[in-house]
């Protein structure tokens, strides 16, 4: 079997650590490998940079990076060093998958000095302006472009994504789309019942996504749907102004905070609701060319989708019928969990059907390249 590492950023919410992508193709790898690598750098330095070596699908082997600053741009310069020196003194890798543009860099630089067989640059998100400073957005595109230029493929999440690197001038056999599909592993829970008055979403507890204007929802349905409730998974900053919120208004018995869990009981918890909700509010730039991955879960279950216009997966749902898109208002909230509600297995059927549609398509790629 080839030797295969993967390199992501985590980072730390509430106390919690959130792996994004790269939980996936752990999740992805250890169904396909005996050993693999995995590189956990922080997105924000709160945590050490670590080489995670797995063996049938346990970590092996922990091996601490010396990253230089908790401040960037000084810990992104560290981070890719620290890559590039650990697999200098190495044996071969046959594939790197870099994801983002700092460990793609790593990845391009390891295959210029033949440390690297194959350099993949995994593009999770993409952003016009990825910071606030112009000079630091600007670096971001220039190494950006750079990885794009000059790794084996570049593979995306979203299908705005790959238009860019088409229009950057990369070539459709290097193009390669990968949205944030659940591993195939958990089908399983499609057996699961359905309870349709109960809604879900999950993530970071934050403004990125209109939490607020879902409870208030809930308590405008409580009266023609009893049995209507909203399940809210993970953690943040926002929960106990949530929390309150539920109180004042009558519902907290209907919202259920169940904090951060993993991806097993999310995507257990998601297949036995009935509604999923990707309610962006556009706080995060990025989104505005990601692909919402609770929206790729909830297809995988046949959730009927409610969502705002802020991500790349909208496409897919107005195309395929799978839900319905709408505006930040809690009126249209409730008008349209209505018409889910009363359309049941209509959008139930067109979600499950655009689930299927891209199903296991990480692990079909990866035994592409490592084949």
């Amino acid at each position: 079997m080839k030797k295969i590492a993967v390199a992501s950023h985590i980072t730390l919410i509430s106390g919690k650590q959130y792996d994004g992508v790269g939980n996936v193709f752990i999740k992805t790898l250890s169904s396909i490998c005996d050993r693999y690598t995995f590189i956990r750098h922080s997105m924000d330095g709160l945590l050490g940079s670590e080489i995670h070596n797995y063996y049938l699908s346990k970590i092996d082997k922990i091996t601490k990076l010396k990253v230089i600053s908790t401040l960037s741009p000084a810990r992104y310069i560290s981070e890719v060093i620290s890559t590039v020196r650990y697999f200098s003194n190495k044996e071969k890798i046959d594939i790197y998958i870099g994801i983002d543009p700092l460990n793609g860099l790593a990845g391009v630089i390891l295959r210029k000095i033949k440390k690297i067989d194959k350099a993949i640059f995994f593009t999770a998100d993409y952003s016009d302006y990825r910071f606030k400073s112009r000079v630091m957005s600007k670096i971001y595109h220039l190494v950006d472009d750079y990885c794009v230029k000059n790794a084996d493929e570049v593979w995306s999440v979203s299908s705005r994504i790959v238009e860019i690197r088409r229009k950057m001038g990369l070539s459709d056999d290097k193009n390669i789309f990968v949205p944030n599909v659940p591993p195939i592993e958990f089908n399983s829970f499609r057996n699961n019942k359905h309870d349709k008055y109960n809604l879900i979403t999950y993530g970071i507890i934050d403004k990125q996504l209109d939490f607020e204007g879902t409870i208030r929802a809930v308590a405008k349905l409580v009266d023609k749907y009893p049995k209507i409730s909203f399940t809210i998974i993970g953690n943040g900053p926002e929960e106990d102004y949530l929390k309150k919120l539920s109180k004042k208004l009558g519902v907290m018995d209907r919202i259920h905070f169940e904090g951060r869990q993993p991806l097993e009981k999310t995507l257990e918890a998601a297949s036995k609701s009935g509604i999923g909700l990707a309610l962006y509010t556009g706080a995060w730039g990025f989104n505005k060319y990601g692909d919402s991955t609770k929206c790729r879960e909830y297809f995988h279950y046949g959730l009927p989708v409610l969502s705002t216009d802020a991500h790349s997966t909208v496409g897919d749902i107005k195309e395929s019928g799978a839900g319905l898109i709408v505006g930040l208002s809690v009126d249209e909230y409730v008008s349209t969990i209505e018409k889910i509600i009363e359309n049941y297995d209509e959008y139930s059927k067109k979600s499950l059907s655009l689930g299927q549609k891209y199903e296991g398509v990480h692990k079909k790629e990866l035994l592409r390249i490592l084949k």
